[in-house]
C-alpha cells in the first residue's frame, strides 16, 4: 500500500508505510512525543488542520 499525504489538496508525501507519515504530521503539527500519542488523535488532528491522507492499494 502505499500512502500520500496533502495539505489544502498540494502534494507533500509520499510513502509506502504509514510510520513515516505519522511522523512528519507529529513534527508539523507541534506535537512532543511520537510513542505515547495514539494514531486515531493523530489523524484527528491533522483533519482539523486540512491535512488529508490517502491510500492506493
Amino acid at each position: 500500500m502505499n500512502f500520500a499525504l496533502y495539505k489544502d489538496n498540494k502534494f507533500i508525501i509520499r510513502r509506502k508505510h504509514f510510520y513515516p507519515l505519522r511522523v512528519y504530521l507529529l513534527k508539523a503539527l507541534g506535537m512532543k512525543s511520537v510513542f505515547e500519542i495514539s494514531t486515531k488523535e493523530v489523524i484527528k488532528k491533522a483533519k482539523k488542520n486540512n491535512y488529508r491522507i490517502e491510500v492506493e492499494r
